[in-house]
Order: structure tokens, then sequence, then C-alpha cells
């Protein structure tokens, strides 16, 4: 390839691809191995259906990049590690049966000679002086151990349970391949497997090459290409662009990878590309997840804006994740805080959390209660009761986060006030309430009903304080859930009525485990009344009609609007 190249494009067989003496690196910071029992049966799958019709089966795309500026002959793998590891593994695989084979006295010369071309041919040359072969792919730091000293030498682990994740995944991909060319080849035919090898895997398994020499057109060239989903490829991308821009320096790299380990570490590997969203989403304009690596590029171009960005996104890290966690040890047993950030997580409303992120940041910890505070009210009238557009919230929080982040924003009043358009007002809230229902036979639902009702308590003349999640009270629901063995609830509420009543909060209360489950159940109104009149919580004592029917739920659930009103309120 003329050296004024900087891509060149062409479809090759595996077969050119490892010939020529070519070698071929994978970063030592690209993730580990990582493909599982489902993408080995999907590759074993197509390679069968190639063997039975002979026909080609295309790859995909791999990117290269030219290590060096002398040599074609040495490459680092931008995508397609994966690929090249597995389809490495499975020719070992391959090779082992043939050894084995041979071992067993079935044509022993024969077979011992394929063993050794086939080596030479896919995997490497051995060193005449260890007899150890030296490979044409070299893993990352965390995996070529591995694959040098076991696999490529047929040297099963010594302890597999002790083996890392990927360094597991290795060593299983081995067996399964193992396994299948067991079954396929149970002839016990040595020159079969070869021919296998080197005219279907060899010749039939097509992949578009592409080759560049600029580490920047290689995370371009990936970019476009891929697309095995942005959870794990944005991540993988933005970790090749920053590594890349500090390896000129030994120390920033091992600075910067332990650094990125440490945020992944903190927030998950999958999670990555959501808290990066987020976190830009408090300095830039609103940007979607297909953006990230491009809005990065923007303002990081330097060792240095490596360093700060990851300083950032370590100490945003712990607050994001402090924010799904209300045991998390951030809170440090702020009982109140830890109230907010559970409300937060039982809402499953997350669009806030660049807001928080930032007010956390630039804010004196009681200031920044006091928005945590603000946001779970916001939360609960906007997203729980409302259930109004997310796309407008998420607008409205990119653009308060922005100007807290700029300095435009200095407190707790001030943020709120810019986040008075998400609050709900009264008389819009109290509409909605009226017609809230929560089926309590799903578990989220449940916790919220539950939720609900022991705030409502708290507020109540009489009424106490109980935390919803460890108070062993129970949802009563005074229209039973199951009134079919019950003459009277079957004649005072049709099937219809049922269904539309059950589970609104009208029809809900709290009571004690006891009363729930004997001395109310599913018994006639009446009888519960008495039950009822005998409950600690003043929100079940205060039900004293005897009379129970769709008006009543109604009148009830309207009072609760207007209970609700004044304990969720900015």
């Amino acid at each position: 390839m003329s050296t004024t190249n900087l891509l060149d494009t062409k479809t090759v067989t595996l077969n050119e691809i490892l010939g020529n003496g070519k070698i071929y690196r994978v970063p030592q910071f690209q993730r580990d191995y990582s493909w599982d029992q489902d993408n080995w049966e999907d590759l074993w799958n197509d390679l069968c259906y190639a063997y039975e019709k002979g026909e080609a089966h295309y790859m995909g795309s791999i990117v290269l990049q030219i290590a060096g500026n002398e040599s074609d002959k040495n490459f680092w793998i931008i995508d397609g590690q994966q690929r090249f590891t597995t389809l490495s593994i499975l020719t070992l695989a391959a090779i082992s049966k043939i050894r084995d084979l041979a071992a067993a006295g079935v044509e022993p010369e024969h077979n011992s000679e394929r063993a050794d071309l086939l080596m030479r041919q896919y995997i490497g040359q051995k060193d005449p002086s260890s007899l150890m072969y030296s490979s044409k792919l070299f893993l990352n730091e965390n995996n070529d151990g591995f694959y040098q000293q076991r696999l490529l030498n047929f040297r099963p682990p010594i302890h597999v349970a002790r083996l890392s994740d990927s360094e597991k995944a290795l060593w299983r991909a081995f067996l399964y391949f193992r396994q299948q060319i067991d079954e396929l080849f149970s002839a016990r035919d040595g020159a079969a497997i070869a021919s296998f090898l080197s005219r279907t895997v060899g010749e039939l398994l097509k992949f578009i090459q592409i080759v560049v020499r600029d580490e920047l057109n290689a995370y371009t060239v990936f970019e476009t290409l891929n697309s095995r989903g942005v959870e794990l490829t944005a991540t993988d991308l933005l970790k090749n662009y920053l590594f890349a821009l500090v390896a000129k320096s030994r120390t920033d790299l091992d600075i910067v990878k332990g650094q990125w380990k440490r945020i992944i570490d903190a927030i998950g590997l999958k999670e990555f590309p959501v808290f990066l969203r987020y976190y830009l989403n408090t300095r830039l304009d609103l940007i979607t997840k297909n953006q990230l690596f491009k809005a990065v590029k923007k303002f990081v171009s330097t060792d240095q804006h490596v360093m700060d960005l990851l300083d950032h996104l370590e100490m945003n890290a712990y607050i994001y994740t402090a924010l799904s966690s209300p045991d998390d040890v951030w809170w440090n047993g702020d009982k109140e805080a830890k109230e907010y950030v559970g409300a937060l997580k039982l809402f499953r409303v997350s669009l806030c959390s660049p807001l928080l992120m930032v007010a956390c940041e630039k804010l004196p910890a009681t200031e920044f209660k006091r928005v945590l505070s603000a946001v779970a009210v916001l939360s609960f009238r906007y997203n729980v009761i409302g259930t109004l557009q997310t796309n407008d919230m998420e607008k409205v929080y990119n653009k308060v986060a922005q100007r807290i982040y700029k300095g435009e924003l200095l407190n707790a009043y001030a943020i709120i006030q810019a986040l008075r358009p998400l609050y709900v007002e009264d008389e819009a809230f109290r509409s909605y309430f009226v017609l809230k229902s929560f089926p309590t036979n799903n578990n989220t639902q449940k916790k919220i009903v539950r939720y609900i009702l022991y705030n409502i308590e708290g507020q109540l003349p009489g009424g106490a304080r109980y935390d919803y999640e460890t108070d062993e009270g129970t949802i009563e629901h005074i229209l039973p859930e199951c009134m079919r063995e019950s003459n009277y609830w079957n004649n005072t509420f049709t099937e219809d009525e049922h269904t539309r009543a059950v589970y609104m909060l009208g029809n809900m209360t709290l009571l004690e485990p006891s009363k729930n489950n004997k001395e109310a159940s599913n018994k006639p109104m009446p009888e519960k009344v008495q039950v009822y009149a005998t409950s600690q919580y003043a929100l079940t004592a205060d039900i004293t009609d005897q009379n129970w029917t769709m008006k009543m739920i109604a009148h009830r659930q309207e009072r609760l609007a207007k209970l609700a009103a004044a304990v969720w309120k900015l």
C-alpha cells in the first residue's frame, strides 16, 4: 500500500489476513474479550452453513491501523478484536483435535504434520529456544498472558475458578469449539478437519478490511461503521480516543488507565454512556447518546484536556451512583436526603441527574439538599401523578443545569424558581390525582401507593410519621380485590365498577397486618368500619361511612388529592 494513502479498503479472506508474516495487536487499552456462548453459537452456525453449502459468508468490517510508518506487516486492531480472537480460538480447537488424533495413533505422522502446518499458517511460529509459539495475534494486557501461555501451547489452566472473567471466557470458547469440532468430525478424519480450516474458515469467511495510518481516521471509521450498539461502542471509542491522546507518555497513560478503571468500576460499563451524556448535558446543549463521541472531541484535544475531563468524570461518578442509591455512603446518614433519593429511585426518574450532579458540585450541602427536595416534589407531581412529556422536562433540566454550571444560578431559591415551568400547579395536580389508580399487583406500583398513603398519614391531625418501607402496615383495599365469594360486595358493585374502582387511591388505606388478613379481609363494609375504628392509622380511622359506593370512592379520592397537594408542595 502506498505510503501516501490515508485509507485502503478491500475484501479479504482470513487466509489473506493472516498470510505474509503479518502481526496483529489489540491496543492495550481496548476492552477485554467479552464474547459469550450466544456469539459462539452464531459464528459456528454460520460456519456450518458455509461448510455444507460451499458459499462465502460475510463477517463484517475490520478496522486496522498500521503500527509505525514504515511497515505494512504490523497492525493495531481498532475494530474486530472479538472476531479475530474467537476465530483464533476456533482454529486452536481444531488443531488440538488433530494433535489428539496423532497422539492416539490415527495417522500420527500426517496429523502431526497437519497440526504444525496449520499452526504456522494461522497461529504463529515456534521459538527455537523455548519451543513456545509466538503468535500472529497479541491481545490486550489483561488477556495476552493467558492466550500466549495457555491457549497457544495447549496447556489447560491450573485453576479455572481463579481466572478473570475474560480469561474464563477465552477458555470456555476453546472448550465450546472443541466440543463442536468433536461432534462435526466424529469420524476422526484429520484431513477433513484441516480442509475445514483452510477452505471453510480460511477462504469462505470474507471481511471488509479497512486500513488507515492516522489514529483519528481509525476512530472516525470505527465510529461510522460499527453498529453493535451505543452502550459498548461509544464507551470503547471514547476510551481509545482519550488513551491515544496521552499514549506518548507511559506515566500519563498509566495514570489515565487507573482513573478510567475507577470511573468504570463506580458507574458500570453499560451505564457509562448514560452517565457521560448526563455529564455533558450540564455543560452543553442537549445531546443524544449517538452524539457522545463527537461532543467529547469538540473540547478534548490535548493530554491536559484528558486529565481535566477524567477528574471531572470521576468526581461526578460518585454523586451519580449515589443519586440512585439512598444507602450510598455519600449521604452519610442524612435521613432527609436519603428519603428524597429513595423517592426519586421509586419514581424511576433520572432526567434530573445532570441538574443534581452540577448542583452538588457547585452548591453548599444545605442548599443542594433543598434542590434535591424540590426535584422530588417536581418529579412526583410531573412524572408520577401528571405522567407528562419527559422530552419537555429534559430540556428544562438541561437549560437550568447549564446556568448552574456557568454560575448564573447561585443558590437553591434561584434554581427552584428556574424550575417552575416543571411545577404542576395545584388545580391541575388535583385534576390528575382524582383520576389516578395504581394496580397494586405490580410491586413498583404497590410501593408508590405505600409512599403516597404513608406521606399523607404523616400530615394528618392525629397521624404519625412512619417509614413506608419498613413499617409493617399493609395496603387495605376497602372494596376487596377479590369479591367473588362475597354476596355483600357483589350486590353493591357491578363487575365493571369493581374493575374501575378497586385500584383507585380513594379505595385504598393503611391497616395493620392482623386486621387486614383476619378482621377486615373481604367482609361487608359495616364490619370493616368497626375494624378501621381501632386502627393506629389516622387515615383509616377516619373512614366511618358504612355505605361504600363508587360515589364515596370518588369523594375520598378528591379529599386525598387536596391533602397530597399540601404534602408535595414547593
